[in-house]
């Protein structure tokens, strides 16, 4: 616990010290997700959305000009669809990059980053549809799994030093099922394809 703390400590004052290089922003974005399964039809894509709040810090001073390290903290609404049912799955998600952007004058800058991502299942519904009736039963705890782990990539460009409009690329290393089905070993794995745009303080 005392290692814990002073970790914290140091992370605090070390962005203490680093106000001067940190920028704040607001994000959001379209999610374009899926549900990819190893055994059975993977899934049709699923229109979700982000949302949340997002840190960059300049690594200029530790590395070289044009490096960064960002942070967003986000609520992302995933899934997957088939025939007659849909699954939406949201998570309060940390996704981490590492990144590198070129200026090509005052008002345009190309980014790309990447780095893992850590999500935790919140709500999550199944739903079967039957005619014009609908069940809906819960998923994490019960068929999912509520931690969620994976690698994340984007690419975008900034306007004016605060409009980002990024592409991004997520998908999981864990099988977020719970059980196997049947006696089955099959894996689903969260994809995400996503849209974003952030404006920096």
């Amino acid at each position: 616990m005392k290692k814990i703390i002073i970790a914290l400590v140091a992370v605090m004052a070390t962005c203490t010290l680093s106000a001067q290089e940190l920028r704040w922003g607001a994000t959001g974005g379209l999610n374009f997700a899926w549900l990819k399964s190893s055994v059975l039809n993977s899934s049709d894509c699923y229109l979700g959305f982000n949302l949340g709040a997002k840190v960059e810090m300049d690594m200029a001073d530790a590395i070289k000009d044009g490096f960064y390290v960002d942070a967003r903290l986000l609520y992302t609404l995933k899934g997957g669809q088939w025939q007659n049912m849909h699954q939406n799955l949201g998570y309060l998600e940390l996704p981490l990059n590492f990144g590198y952007r070129y200026a090509i004058n005052n008002d345009i800058t190309l980014f790309g980053g990447l780095g893992p991502y850590f999500g935790l299942g919140l709500l999550g519904k199944n739903v079967d549809k039957a005619g014009d009736t609908k069940v809906k039963t819960d998923l994490f705890g019960e068929v999912y799994k509520s931690f969620d782990f994976g690698l994340n990539y984007n690419l975008g460009v900034e306007l004016w030093n605060e409009w980002q409009i990024f592409l991004g690329f997520e998908h999981s290393l864990l099988n977020a099922l719970k059980t196997d089905i049947d006696e089955v070993n099959v894996k689903y794995r969260p994809m995400n394809f996503y849209i974003g745009t952030a404006y920096m303080f």
